[in-house]
């Protein structure tokens, strides 16, 4: 798409694109009735071995008519059936974030609709940067307080989930986004499920982040729990810490050992290191849950978010702006005694 040119339901003004995914194009689209800035999910089907994302016969209609059991084994899917489940997928996801549209940290979601031969979701446009982009801007990893803060932001998200019965299942450096008021969202719903359910409960079985994701995510049968997004977000942590993601389970399973964080931070605080071998465990019993974490977050930081703009440092913005490096403004705690710059 044409930036600034192309409209999408003749009112959604296409800037440009954001970001991709195995599923999806993302942009960012001004909403010429509201004048909004909203970001557009555009369903793809590059992931399906082969299946464009022009529609065959009814299959929309088919996904929006209709729910099909999970599939157990793919390869016996016809295209169409792929195609038809995918797009499912994207109505699953929605139905999702509008039951979710009153927790703080969830994106809102404006409704979807059918154009260009595919599907379309209209979400809440997010000013600000996913945990990977602030991971490249420091040159691989950010400093420890604000990984800590937020992995505070995303276990409060988990925390209101996990007691309304659903599992985010993809909690990553790219799912895990700070915005520019310094609010923590967790994004990317398509993978999320129900409490107590499997990796093959999705009408589309999504491949799983091997980087972070829990063993339950990738031995086909087990149970998904509140503790898989302890794991994977513990995953998180550690990779944006550390500046790589820690071993991976199954190699784990077969008996390497995971490298303690410390070994990566000469000062990482010893609770920080505590938290994050806990939360990766391979027996998801043995993981401490969300309220803990919080609980021990809250006891060992306390963070204040100051906006640049608000320190009437001129000078600051420009340079930062200069760099490059979006003026966001500047995150304090007890434990680190310079302000890092956000």
């Amino acid at each position: 798409m044409d930036r600034n040119t192309e409209f999408l339901r003749g009112r959604y003004r296409i800037r440009h694109r954001i970001g991709t995914g195995g599923f999806s194009n993302i942009y960012q689209a001004l909403d010429e009735q509201t004048g909004q800035e909203v970001s557009i999910k555009e369903f793809t089907a590059d992931h399906m071995d082969g299946v464009d994302t022009v529609l065959k016969g009814s299959a929309y209609d088919i996904a929006m008519q209709s729910v099909p059991s999970p599939a157990k084994d793919r390869s016996s899917l016809s295209q169409e059936e792929m195609l038809v489940r995918g797009l499912m997928q994207v109505v699953k996801e929605e139905e999702m974030l509008k039951r979710l549209a009153d927790v703080p940290g969830v994106p809102a979601v404006y409704g979807t609709f059918r154009e260009n031969n595919t599907i379309y979701m209209v979400r809440e446009y997010l000013e600000g940067m996913t945990c990977r982009d602030y991971m490249d801007r420091f040159r691989g990893r950010i400093p420890f307080t604000l990984a800590l803060y937020i992995m505070k932001g995303i276990l409060e998200v988990l925390e209101t989930i996990h007691s309304r019965g659903y599992i985010h299942c993809d909690v990553s450096t790219i799912n895990s986004f700070l915005c520019r008021d310094g609010t923590v969202y967790l994004i990317d719903w398509g993978n999320a499920v129900k409490t107590e359910g499997s990796m093959e409960d999705h009408v589309v079985r999504q491949a799983v982040n091997v980087r972070f994701s829990a063993p339950e995510q990738q031995i086909s049968g087990e149970r998904l729990t509140p503790a898989t997004d302890i794991y994977c977000l513990c995953a998180t942590i550690y990779d944006a810490v550390c500046g790589d993601p820690p071993r991976q389970c199954l190699e784990r399973l077969r008996g390497r050992d995971l490298v303690d964080p410390s070994f990566y931070v000469g000062d990482l605080p010893s609770f920080v290191s505590d938290m994050l071998v806990r939360g990766l465990s391979l027996d998801p019993d043995e993981r401490p849950g969300s309220g803990e974490l919080l609980e021990i977050l809250n006891r060992e930081v306390e963070f204040s978010v100051t906006p640049v703009a608000g320190t009437g440092n001129v000078q600051v913005s420009a340079r930062l702006l200069n760099e490059k490096r979006s003026p966001f403004g500047f995150l304090t705690s007890r434990r680190h005694s310079r302000p890092t710059v956000l």
